[in-house]
């Protein structure tokens, strides 16, 4: 499991691993240092670092050191207008020295002449880390656009330089880095849709700091690996039936949008439900009922057919598809069904949400999946006010209501108001129609395995992507078919 954490908690772990745990800040360079080493070594022979005058660019001078003794080739650059250095810049800067290092000050924009970009297989990025607060001055945006414009291969260490931890804002100007390596933790602006295009490949390393020291300072967002996953999983019985993997009841479909309770359905039945029905107007009915081969259907209308299912259900996914004021009329029904679980999406989002009664009925027993645009109608904000917040705003709604809100998009945001996990699957080849729809399908089939609504909504998101990356696999795009066709193999080769 990884960590997500703001600048502060960065800042106060660090702070934790000297103080309590009595690692010297230096060690923690040193650390940080031989990571990075580890993972470029073998990729280049000329290097340019370019140096901060804090701890960031100490790591860079340590850097350099190592890759010295490597017998690669190095310039170190160093940016600073003042010479306020901290105490490790300067032990690994007064090492440099003595080794000859070639070494280039830059405390003017002129000084950048000394550069001749063409030496370079890469550019390495350590001038700014996480306690960048405030927009650069002209002086380091220069530096920042000159590096930007001459080097096509650029790493930055921790952070790229320009933006923030916190928001993945950019401050002014950033750097736009090819591989970004981070310490410990992910930092919280990388999920943000800001960040994108400045931190590249983002690459996770350990500098020594334990597991301890990150629960204390931890922030309760996370982000799963592909092992925890694999314990989250139920594992099929050697004898089991179809009465073992729950009973499905999908109310989905209006005309015109009959193809939102086909994916549905049939994604919940390709994710291992025992038993699927979707409960639907007659005209989808007649459309769908030969081609959901092994799922039942059921005219809603028929209404004690319909109740009787519903009765029977362990589960009830309402709202893909949902137009018609029909339905109505049976989500309002719910109280007379007892202990089920319900995922909640689509057409369905804005019933719950206006009726206090029927929230209080699902509370602790519901998963909401809204996309941002549902999620602003929900708390009556914009859009971008959504997007901005994402995970304020999940917590917050999951906490109010006492369910599981996976609020959609990049690096879903999955919480249950304590704890937040982001995942980490999928790509923007999945961008098409009825994607909302097949993961609605997918959690509602888990629930009815028995997992938790958190591990359910966990699990979901998680098949969701990798089966969307497994379709996408040479192919421009993929569509809701593609990842439905990828579901059982995803999860089997979860499962192993």
């Amino acid at each position: 499991m990884q960590y997500i954490m703001s600048g502060k908690a960065c800042k106060n772990l660090d702070r934790y691993a000297i103080e309590n745990l009595e690692i010297p800040s230096i060690i923690l360079m040193e650390n940080a240092a031989s990571e990075i080493v580890d993972k470029i070594k073998d990729l280049y022979n000329d290097l340019i670092i370019f140096c901060g005058s804090g701890n960031n660019g100490g790591d860079g001078l340590a850097i350099a050191r190592k890759l010295i003794l490597l017998n690669k080739s190095v310039t170190v650059v160093i940016i600073s207008e003042k010479d306020n250095y901290t105490k490790d810049f300067l032990v690994n800067f007064n090492i440099l020295e003595k080794i000859n290092a070639n070494i280039i000050k830059i405390r003017a924009i002129k000084d950048l002449s000394k550069i001749n970009p063409l030496k370079y297989d890469v550019a390495i990025d350590c001038i700014f880390g996480v306690g960048l607060n405030r927009d650069l001055n002209d002086f380091y945006s220069k530096i920042v656009e000159f590096i930007n414009l001459n080097f096509k291969d650029i790493i930055s260490v921790d952070v790229p330089s320009g933006i923030n931890v916190d928001t993945g804002k950019v401050m002014g100007t950033a750097i736009k880095a090819k591989t970004t390596y981070t310490f410990e933790a992910i930092k919280r602006g990388y999920i943000s849709y800001n960040s994108i295009d400045y931190i590249g490949n983002l690459e996770l390393l350990s500098i020594g700091i334990p597991k301890a020291a990150k629960e204390v300072n931890s922030e309760g967002i996370f982000m799963l690996e592909s092992i925890d996953y694999k314990k989250i999983l139920n594992k099929r019985k050697i004898y089991s039936h179809k009465g073992d993997f729950g009973k499905i009841s999908i109310i989905a479909g209006s005309e015109g949008y009959t193809g939102a309770a086909y994916i549905t359905a049939q994604a919940c039945v390709r994710s291992g439900a025992g038993l699927t029905t979707l409960i639907s107007s007659k005209y989808v009915q007649d459309i769908l009922s030969c081609k959901l081969a092994e799922a039942m259907t059921l005219n809603i209308k028929e209404e004690n057919k319909v109740k009787k299912t519903l009765e029977n259900s362990n589960v009830i996914a309402i709202g893909p598809g949902l137009i018609e004021e029909i339905y109505c009329n049976i989500i309002k029904e719910i109280d007379n069904y007892d202990n089920k679980y319900y995922v909640i999406d689509a057409g369905a989002l804005d019933v719950f949400s206006k009726d206090r009664e029927l929230m209080n009925i699902i509370k602790d027993r519901g998963i909401f999946t809204p996309h941002p645009g549902e999620m602003a109608r929900l708390i009556d904000k914009p859009i971008s006010y959504v997007e901005e917040n994402r995970i304020e705003v999940a917590k917050k709604y999951a906490k109010e209501n006492n369910i599981v809100v996976l609020l959609k998009g990049y690096k879903t945001v999955i919480t249950d108001g304590n704890f937040v996990y982001i995942n980490n699957t999928g790509n923007s080849k999945m961008a098409s129609g009825g994607m909302g729809d097949c993961l609605t399908g997918i959690i509602a089939s888990l629930l009815g395995q028995k997992h938790s609504l958190m591990e359910s909504a966990l699990l979901g998101a998680y098949i969701h992507g990798l089966a969307g990356e497994e379709a996408s696999k040479n192919k421009y795009n993929a569509i809701a078919s593609d990842i439905i066709d990828n579901i059982s193999k995803v999860m089997e080769n979860i499962s192993r």
